[in-house]
């Protein structure tokens, strides 16, 4: 299983599924399929030390102890690793890189969790008037922070916490609440795209986040899968994130362009990105210093003093499809 595989599914689940759930719950997993016998034997594989630690770590997040029923080993430049599937579990699974514990995810049942979780997210239940219980919970811990980000959803709510705080509240609202404003604002931030397909408003949310609150709106692009989001700011409508997804490398594209994708220099991806954020954010990038980002290949920051840094996302034809403000 190639890592840069694995993260590039994931970060196409992150898009497709930005207004409605987090990377975990759409978690696309990568590998090819095996049988039973081939499972048994690859976890056969693994150094039963590695085996015991990755238990450890999941009971460390969820209080129960799980078994693994496949491992699939990977490989890529000098990093190797396996990632195990979680028996019985939706969505769940542990990363091992370099033999450590990288991420755990997985979807727990309400009456799976424990306890202190349970009472988080009740808490944060009653703020928003909701008494019903959401049936499952998502769970994603990366063991090099040692944060750990919890997902629910209940009724039109979509509920992500960050070591038991609010990180953000999403509320779907009714297409045809959007003002008129914020439409035109996206309509005029595709166009720096040039002959993008901004499509018909499919749907809109209203966020409340740590630091601001905002209304995220998904278009249908240029068809159904490629769809188009914009976040704006609640009071002035500024765009503060726009992704196109048709412009993003399939999981084909990214590995036969994987090499060029790395290879691009950090100055010919600001000299990409100027005017199209320009045309886009209204925002002038000539003065801001670029980093490559490098753990996720084809993600980028562009930082200025005293100014608001914004994080770019472009494929291995070197073209941007993703500008977030931070």
């Amino acid at each position: 299983m190639n890592k840069h595989i694995k993260m590039v599914t994931i970060l196409t689940a992150v898009g497709l599924l930005l207004n409605s759930t987090p990377a975990l719950t759409g978690h696309t997993h990568a590998a090819q399929t095996h049988s039973s016998a081939a499972a048994v034997s690859s976890l056969k594989k693994i150094n039963a030390k590695l085996l015991t630690e990755a238990q450890k770590s999941l009971k460390e997040v969820t209080g129960k102890s799980y078994s693994f029923s496949k491992a699939e080993k990977w490989s890529t430049g000098n990093d190797t690793g396996w990632t195990l599937t979680i028996k019985g579990v939706k969505n769940g699974y542990v990363n091992i890189v370099n033999n450590k514990v990288d991420t755990i995810q997985l979807e727990q049942k309400w009456a799976d969790l424990q306890n202190s979780y349970k009472e988080t997210l009740q808490s944060v239940l009653k703020e928003l008037n909701v008494e019903t219980l959401p049936d499952s919970v998502s769970l994603y811990k990366y063991t090099a922070s040692g944060k750990l980000e919890m997902f629910a959803s209940v009724n039109n709510h979509y509920i992500t916490l960050l070591d038991g705080e609010i990180k953000r509240v999403m509320s779907t609202m009714p297409l045809d609440s959007v003002a008129q404003d914020m439409l035109d604002a996206a309509n005029a931030a595709v166009e720096g795209f040039n002959g993008i397909s901004l499509g018909k408003l499919t749907k809109a949310a209203y966020v409340k986040g740590q630091r601001n609150h905002h209304v995220e709106l998904t278009f249908e692009g240029a068809s159904p899968s490629t769809p188009v989001f914009i976040n704006l700011e609640e009071e002035t409508q500024q765009i503060t994130k726009i992704e196109v997804t048709s412009l993003q490398d399939s999981v084909t594209e990214y590995t036969k362009g994987y090499n060029k994708l790395v290879s691009y220099s950090e100055n010919k991806l600001l000299q990409a990105a100027i005017p199209v954020a320009k045309r886009v954010l209204n925002l002038d990038l000539s003065d801001y210093k670029i980093s490559k980002d490098k753990d996720r290949p084809g993600v980028v920051q562009f930082t200025k003093k005293n100014a608001p840094s914004v994080n770019g996302m472009y494929n291995s034809k070197g073209q941007f499809y993703l500008f977030e403000t931070k």
